[in-house]
C-alpha cells in the first residue's frame, strides 16, 4: 500500500509527463533538419572543386629533383597520342544545365544519401525532460528501496511521535538493539489477558517484552529468578489450575521453535539488499550501451551467488533448528499432583523431576534450581569447558534462607542450564518430603524457559547476530569520497568535451558519464568479498567449528596473537596416559624415556 511519502511525487510526475508530452518529436526533428543541412553541404562541394579546376590555375611543382622524370615525360606523351587517336572518333556530348555542368552528374549529387548515423525515435522527447521524467522514477525507486535497507528512514517518512511518549495498545514501537545483537524494528503493541488483566507487550526476537509504567518502561518478563532461597525450597510448585493458566498465557511454555522461511522469502530479501540493487543497476547501465553479453553473464551470476546465499542461510536456520532439545514426558507437580507432561510445556514456577535415561544424553530442559538430590552435568554446550559439573541441592536454614537467587554466581553450583547434559543422578532417601520424586529423579524447580533460557539466548544470539560491521566506516567512507572525486572531474570532463565535439549523442554521453561514477565501487568487489568469507565457512565446517558471526571473518585476517585461558577446550575432553616416572627419575628425563611396562 502507498503511502503518503509518494505524494510530493504525484506532482512531479505531472511536470514531467506534460513536458515530454509536448516535446515529444523534437530530437526526431532535429535530426533530419541537421540531416538535410549536411546534405546540402555536401551537394555544393563537387561543383566548387569543379570550377577551380576549370579556372586552370598553374599546378604546385615540387622542389625535389626526380631522376625518372624525364622517362616518366616521355611516355606520357605517347600516352597522350594514343588518346587522341582514340578521341577522333566522333561521341555524342553531354547534356549541360545552365551552369555548364552535366545533368547527369548534377541529378546524381542531388540525390539525398541514406544518413550514417541512425535516426532517433520519432516519438522521443527533449533529452532533458526524459531526464528529467527518469529522476522522478529513480526518486520513487529510492524511495521504496531505503525504506526496506533503513529502518530510521522508515519511522521519520511513515511515523510520527505519540503526544505523550507513552506505547499503547495500537501504537508501534521503535526498537532498536545494542551493537551486532541484531537490526532495528518496528513492532506492533499487542495485548492478551493474564489473570484477568490486559498484559501489553512486543515480540522482539522470539521473546516477549513487557510494556509498564503505563506505557513509558519495557521490560523482559519477570521470571523467578531473583526470590529468595526459602521461596524456592518451600515451593509446591505451581497450586492452582489458575495459577498454571497464568504462566501459561504470560510465558507460551517451554519450546525453541524457529518457522523456517521459504527460500523464496529468502531469496527476495537478498536480491532486495543494497549491494544487489546496485548490481543490477550498473547491468542495466551496461546493457543500454550495448554490452548485452557481459550483462546478461553478470545478471546471472548476481542471481545464482545470492541464491547459493539464501540456500546457506537456510541450512544455517536448520542447524539453529535442531539445536532445540527432543521432548521427553516428565513429573511435574501441579496443583498438588504429579502429573506427566512433554518437557516443552514446562513453565517457570514448576516444580519437576530429572533422571539420567539409560545410556543415552539426557538434555536439562530448562533453567532449573536443584531442590533435591545432586546431579553430575557436562556444560560443555555452555561454557566450552568440558570438566564435569557437580550440582548439589539448595540449602536455605536460617538466614540463608533470606538471600536472593544469584544464578550466576554463588548458587551457580545449584543450578542446571538449559541444553547441558546430565550424566549422572543421586537422590537421597527423605521419608515423608512432600517433593519426594515419584520416579526417582533429581527435584528441581524451573526458572527460565523457551527464549529466555541460556540455551535460548544462545540461540537467539547465533540468529540474530549483525551481518555488518562497520569498524572500519571512517576509512571507508574517505577513500570512497576520494575516488569519488576523481569521478566527477573525468565524468565532467568527457560531458564537457563532448557536448564541445558534438559527435555523440546527448543521451550517450550521459550514460558514459553514469558509469564512470558507478566505477567508484566496482560492483564485483562485494560478491568476491562474500565468496572469500563462504569459502572460509565452508574450510571451517569441514573442520567442525561453526562459526556464529561470519562477518567478523574478514578483520580476524588482522589478528597476529591470539591469548587462551584454558586448555581443554581447545584440545582434547579425554585423558590419556603418556607414561609413568617416579621422584627418582631426573626431572629434565621425557615421560616416554621413563615410562615402564
Amino acid at each position: 500500500m502507498l503511502g503518503l511519502e509518494y505524494v510530493p511525487l504525484i506532482p512531479l510526475y505531472g511536470i514531467a509527463l506534460k513536458a515530454c508530452w509536448e516535446t515529444s518529436g523534437e530530437p526526431y526533428a532535429a535530426a533530419i533538419a541537421h540531416f538535410e543541412e549536411s546534405q546540402r553541404n555536401e551537394t555544393a562541394k563537387p561543383r566548387l572543386v569543379e570550377a577551380q579546376d576549370e579556372w586552370d590555375m598553374p599546378a604546385w611543382e615540387p622542389v625535389n629533383h626526380d631522376p625518372f622524370a624525364e622517362l616518366d615525360a616521355e611516355f606520357e606523351v605517347g600516352s597522350n597520342l594514343l588518346e587522341e587517336s582514340e578521341d577522333a572518333v566522333p561521341k555524342p556530348s553531354p547534356l549541360l544545365d545552365e551552369n555548364g555542368y552535366p545533368i547527369e552528374e548534377v541529378d546524381e549529387a542531388a540525390e539525398p544519401e541514406p544518413p550514417s548515423t541512425p535516426l532517433p525515435n520519432p516519438y522521443l522527447p527533449n533529452f532533458w525532460c526524459l531526464l528529467g521524467l527518469i529522476g522522478v522514477f529513480l526518486l520513487n525507486a529510492l524511495t521504496w528501496f531505503i525504506q526496506r535497507w533503513s529502518i530510521g528512514t522508515k519511522v521519520l517518512m511513515k511515523y510520527s511521535a505519540t503526544s505523550d511518549g507513552r506505547l499503547r495498545l495500537g501504537t508501534y514501537a521503535y526498537v532498536v538493539p545494542h551493537i551486532h545483537q541484531g537490526a532495528a524494528e518496528i513492532l506492533p503493541v499487542q495485548a492478551v489477558q493474564v489473570g484477568g488483566r490486559q498484559m501489553l507487550y512486543i515480540f522482539y526476537q522470539r521473546q516477549r517484552y513487557e510494556i509498564k509504567e503505563n506505557g513509558e518502561m519495557l521490560e523482559e518478563l519477570d521470571c523467578p529468578v531473583n526470590l529468595q532461597l526459602s521461596e524456592y525450597v518451600n515451593s509446591g510448585g505451581l497450586a492452582s489450575t489458575d495459577e498454571v493458566k497464568f504462566a501459561k498465557d504470560k510465558f507460551e511454555g517451554n519450546s525453541l521453535n524457529l518457522p523456517q522461511p521459504t527460500f523464496k522469502e529468502m531469496f527476495t530479501k537478498q536480491i532486495l539488499g543494497p549491494v544487489p540493487v546496485f548490481q543490477m543497476l550498473c547491468t542495466c547501465l551496461w546493457l543500454m550501451d550495448a554490452y548485452w553479453n557481459y550483462a546478461i553473464f553478470n545478471l546471472c551470476s548476481i542471481g545464482l551467488f545470492e541464491a547459493s546465499t539464501a540456500f546457506g542461510r537456510l541450512k544455517n536456520l536448520g542447524i539453529l533448528k535442531g539445536m532445540r532439545n527432543k521432548a521427553t514426558l516428565i513429573k511435574v507437580r501441579r496443583a498438588k499432583e504429579w502429573v506427566e507432561v512433554s518437557s516443552e510445556e514446562l513453565l517457570p514456577g514448576d516444580v519437576f523431576t530429572l533422571k539420567k535415561e539409560g545410556s543415552e544424553d539426557t538434555q536439562v530442559p530448562c533453567d532449573a534450581l536443584v531442590l533435591r538430590g545432586s546431579a553430575v552435568v557436562n556444560e560443555a554446550t555452555m561454557t566450552g569447558e568440558s570438566t564435569p559439573q557437580m550440582k548439589e541441592a539448595i540449602v536455605a536454614a536460617g538466614e540463608a534462607g533470606k538471600e536472593q537467587l544469584d544464578i550466576n554466581g554463588g548458587h551457580r553450583v545449584h543450578v542446571l542450564f538449559s541444553g547441558t547434559t546430565l550424566m549422572q543422578t543421586s537422590v537421597p532417601e527423605s521419608a515423608g518430603d512432600a517433593l519426594r520424586s515419584p520416579d526417582g529423579g533429581i527435584v528441581c524447580y524451573s526458572l527460565r524457559t523457551g527464549f529466555a533460557s541460556s540455551q535460548g539466548q544462545l540461540v537467539r544470539m547465533i540468529e540474530y547476530s549483525s551481518e555488518q560491521v562497520m569498524s572500519d566506516a571512517k576509512e571507508t567512507l574517505a577513500l570512497l569520497l576520494l575516488l569519488l572525486v576523481f569521478a566527477i572531474a573525468a565524468s565532467g570532463y568527457v560531458l564537457k568535451k563532448g557536448l564541445e565535439e558534438g559527435k555523440r549523442s546527448q543521451y550517450e554521453l550521459v550514460l558514459r558519464c553514469i558509469l564512470i561514477l558507478t566505477s567508484v565501487v566496482p560492483p564485483e568487489l562485494p560478491m568476491q568479498t562474500a565468496v572469500a568469507v563462504n569459502t572460509a565457512l565452508l574450510a571451517l565446517w569441514k573442520s567442525a567449528v561453526f562459526c556464529t558471526e561470519p562477518f567478523r571473518i574478514p578483520y580476524a585476517g588482522k589478528v597476529e596473537v591470539t591469548l587462551f585461558d584454558k586448555t581443554g577446550t581447545l584440545t582434547t575432553d579425554k585423558l590419556v596416559c603418556v607414561g609413568t616416572t617416579n621422584f627418582q627419575v631426573d626431572p629434565n628425563t621425557p615421560l616416554a624415556a621413563a615410562s615402564h611396562p
